[in-house]
């Protein structure tokens, strides 16, 4: 993306159609365009900055949009993106929020950018990469841990931790330097072991970040689970006390579900795509045969599939061994009115025993431990990528310096320096840029 920070941008804040609508602008002619349109008995001014004022908007020719809008001027650099930011809050609906976003464009101002906003305040200073990226973050969560996870990293949690390190390998790469500029001479260098155990102990942080990359993961992007089984062993029923609302048809008729029913929930804090399917036997019905079909296809592409069975009718579904890449869970349905088969979890959908045992045997097959998730740092793919390389790069080092090849050990160090500035953004490229804030909405 073309560097415009000379340019003033606006975007709406909020979709189009709500009870408010809000336009954001940012950049040095921020105030200047806003007072083309709005007018009010105290002008936007530094005087009055960060207040909530009373007005009137008009569009370009004079014409009123609204008779009763908000404005607040934010000076720069005290405002989200470092820039003279103003906003306006408007009646909402479609038509006067689109107006009076033309006539902001017509007045000066250009569309904003997907993620520009939130570009410039990482440009100015106001964030750094991860933090950045986590004001995505935030808006996509579809979890309370995710959400804690993204809030974690917007207050600087990954970003800190990441700086600590980078800040702590520029001292290595410094005395590994000077070892190159004053080969002969007799200076206080640090000892090879205090190099050395430095080097561990950055290394041992990275593998320690690097490792919760799957729990960040699942976080951001969260996991598919399939219920399967036979006709009529409670699949829908055990989708609604799961979901805890009628989503499914329930009835004692078998094949009532005859193609895939799909809903979001959070078990134990974890974003679940949750997909309930037909019943599997052996059907001769053009249309039942389709929708067992579809329910294998799940069940193969499936983080988790979850295999219920009939407590009231043991050992007639076992499980069938389709294709899967997930884990398997196995529970039996309908304890309320029969004992379980020795090694399945006893559940019942309609009483809700054995849901709390089933969300754990669950959770330890997406996390591979119960106990819930840390809320702490939980690195992305990107971030995993770029701390693999700095690991890679400080075993080198670590070789190269145990052997006095200062020379060599600097070119694997500033690696590893740089690939951690890539996470935070201290060395980072253009293209890198673009590809993170295109994927955000244009008035973040």
């Amino acid at each position: 993306m073309t560097d415009f920070s000379s340019q003033t941008i606006c975007a709406p804040a909020t979709a189009f159609g709500g009870a408010v609508a809000i336009l954001r602008l940012s950049g040095p002619d921020a105030a200047g365009i806003a007072a083309k349109l709005w007018q009010g008995k105290t002008q936007l001014s530094k005087s009055n900055a960060r207040r909530l004022l009373l007005g009137t908007l008009s569009d370009d020719h004079g014409e009123l949009l609204d008779a009763s809008c908000l404005a607040v001027y934010m000076p720069g650099p005290q405002s989200y993106t470092g820039e003279d930011v103003v906003e306006l809050q408007i009646h909402g609906g479609a038509i006067a929020a689109k107006l009076a976003l033309q006539a902001l464009f017509a007045s000066g101002a250009r569309c904003a950018e997907p993620g520009e906003f939130t570009r410039r305040a990482f440009l100015n200073g106001k964030m750094d990469l991860t933090q950045a990226e986590a004001v995505a973050e935030v808006v996509a969560a579809e979890s309370r841990s995710a959400l804690a996870l993204a809030n974690q990293q917007l207050n600087g949690t990954l970003g800190n931790e990441i700086t600590r390190l980078y800040n702590d390998l520029k001292v290595l790469l410094s005395e590994v330097e000077s070892h190159l500029d004053f080969p002969d001479e007799e200076l206080d260098w640090m000892p090879q072991e205090e190099i050395a155990k430095r080097l561990d102990a950055c290394r041992n942080t990275i593998a320690a970040l690097g490792a919760t990359r799957k729990e960040g993961e699942i976080l951001r992007d969260g996991v598919s689970l399939v219920i399967a089984g036979a006709p009529n062993v409670g699949k829908s029923s055990l989708l609604n006390r799961l979901l805890g609302r009628e989503r499914a048809i329930v009835s004692a008729i078998p094949g009532t579900t005859r193609d895939t029913i799909e809903a979001e929930l959070s078990i134990r804090g974890i974003p679940v795509h949750l997909v309930d399917t037909a019943g599997a036997h052996d059907a001769t019905d053009l249309v039942e045969q389709t929708g067992i079909q579809r329910a294998k296809e799940a069940a193969a592409q499936a983080d988790v599939v979850l295999w219920l069975t009939d407590a009231t009718r043991p050992g007639e579904s076992p499980w069938p061994e389709w294709p899967r890449r997930g884990a398997l869970v196995q529970a039996a349905n309908k304890c309320d009115l029969a004992t379980p088969p020795d090694g399945l979890l006893g559940i019942s959908a309609t009483t809700g025993e054995g849901i709390f045992a089933l969300e754990e045997a669950l959770e330890t097959a997406i996390l591979g431990r119960s106990g819930g998730l840390s809320h702490g740092i939980a690195v992305s793919a990107r971030h995993a990528t770029m701390l693999d390389q700095a690991g890679d790069a400080l075993r080198s080092v670590s070789a190269l310096t145990s052997q006095n090849a200062w020379e060599l050990a600097a070119i694997p160090l500033r690696q590893a320096i740089a690939a951690l500035g890539g996470i935070t953004g201290q060395a980072v490229s253009p293209d890198v840029l673009d590809t993170i804030f295109h994927r955000f909405c244009i008035g973040k």
